[in-house]
């Protein structure tokens, strides 16, 4: 995302201006959600991994009972998947919490506060402004935020998981 870095080429073979992706509140924002959309492929392995744990057999009974694919996905695909996209949904949802490294590595002078997380909220606190005591208040009050939706997302989404 840098002014001469892979993005700005094929814009440029394209016949695009270059942007400064990083340079600007507008684009950076953006930058940092199509990065985030980006890994999300590795969610999409995690899937495959599980779909291919799904027996053939079940699928051969559904088609001998006349079931439609929509019915097979909605009552033997989706069940059995259950476990792995509780899984994904928690680690997801803790992730978008925790998100630090990327946007801390992406954020640039320019960007001002259009890509300020919690954590990164945090960080500054306790390294740049030298105020120990409130990152750390800011730490616990993310550590029970976190808690908190993570036992309710358990809760409500954990009765809803088939384990076989």
């Amino acid at each position: 995302f840098s002014q001469n870095g892979l993005v700005n080429i094929v814009l440029a073979k394209a016949g695009i201006e270059p942007i400064a992706w990083l340079a600007d509140e507008h684009y950076s924002i953006w930058t940092i959600i199509l990065l985030f959309t980006w890994q999300f492929g590795s969610a999409m392995v995690i899937f495959l991994a599980a779909l291919q744990n799904v027996p053939t057999s079940l699928y051969e009974a559904a088609e001998i009972d006349g079931a439609s694919r929509v019915q097979m996905f909605r009552s033997i695909t989706m069940p059995l998947l259950s476990p792995t996209t509780f899984y994904l949904t928690l680690i997801g949802f803790i992730g978008t919490f925790k998100a630090f490294n990327h946007i801390f590595v992406l954020r640039t002078p320019s960007a001002r506060e259009s890509v300020i997380t919690t954590s990164l909220l945090i960080f500054d606190n306790f390294y740049k402004a030298n105020q120990y005591g409130v990152a750390t208040a800011q730490a616990i009050v993310l550590f029970l935020v976190i808690l908190g939706l993570t036992m309710a997302q358990n809760k409500f989404l954990g009765e809803k998981v088939f384990y076989g």
